[in-house]
């Protein structure tokens, strides 16, 4: 009668203790519950050092997770991929791709009616998007000269201006004076998101080191921002989901390789 009731104070062994918490774990990761699945196989490691059967179920259960929650996000990232895709394809449509094969590494899509060919006697902002998703808008002022460096749109009592461009150029063309400044969207100060948002009539105004120079922007223009500030964003966020993407299938295989590794050691070690 001693005896029966100091084996039942003893309770549960070690080993059986970590061999249901595994085989909780198992049943939360069929379920999905990744997060839980990891709690649960953390408390073996932590609470059960001497149940090694159940220790290693626990290594080769997580190797499971891991690879589950990465080809999760790798799914979700594919999707994403697909469907910004299909989106910028339909966008596409409304710009057309140039690039200079001599000079230019990357291409660029412009739209049509900004095109040089058409504008050459005009002032007025041009905006262009690399293939990598860079959107650029360029100020373009044909007229006496005004050393213009900075560039201020406004629009209902609101404005934004940059003075920051990361290139300038002045040149005379069939002998008209024109200058260039070119900015970097999100390096622009907040020009083109003022321009996509703006409503009713938008103000452009061009100060110089000589004199300054102001217009009324035009609709087609105030139009081509806004297209190559959202062509942009869809751009990037392709970029980011595939590069996301190639991160889950890294370590993926890394898990995978690993997993091999251990099997391989073992079949060597029972040999």
């Amino acid at each position: 009668m001693v005896a029966t009731m100091l084996l039942a104070s003893c309770g549960e062994s070690a080993d059986s203790k970590a061999g249901k918490l595994l085989q909780q774990a198992q049943e939360a990761y069929e379920a999905g519950e990744y997060q839980n699945t990891k709690l649960l196989i953390d408390s073996i490691r932590n609470c059960y050092p001497t149940a090694f059967a159940a220790r290693r179920g626990a290594l080769e259960l997580m190797r499971t997770v891991e690879i589950a929650e990465q080809q999760r996000s790798l799914d979700h990232c594919n999707e994403m991929i697909e469907e910004l895709s299909a989106r910028r394809d339909e966008m596409l449509s409304s710009f057309e791709y140039e690039k200079d094969g001599r000079y230019q590494d990357e291409g660029s899509y412009i739209l049509p009616a900004q095109a040089g060919r058409l504008n050459v006697f005009n002032s007025y902002l041009r905006v262009r998007v690399a293939e990598s998703g860079e959107a650029y808008i360029t100020s373009l002022y044909r007229g006496k000269r005004i050393a213009h460096r900075s560039v201020k749109v406004s629009a209902n009592g609101s404005y934004a201006m940059c003075d920051k461009a990361f290139s300038s150029h002045t040149y005379r063309n069939i002998g008209i004076n024109n200058e260039r400044l070119d900015f970097i969207y999100g390096e622009d100060g907040g020009i083109m998101d003022f321009i996509s948002a703006a409503t009713g009539t938008i103000t452009v105004e061009l100060a110089g080191k000589e004199d300054k120079y102001s217009y009324t922007l035009r609709a087609e223009d105030a139009k081509a921002v806004k297209l190559a500030v959202d062509l942009s964003k869809v751009l990037k966020s392709i970029a980011e989901y595939k590069e996301m993407a190639a991160e889950a299938q890294r370590h993926i295989d890394f898990v995978k390789k690993t997993r091999e590794r251990f099997a391989a050691d073992s079949i060597s070690i029972a040999e």
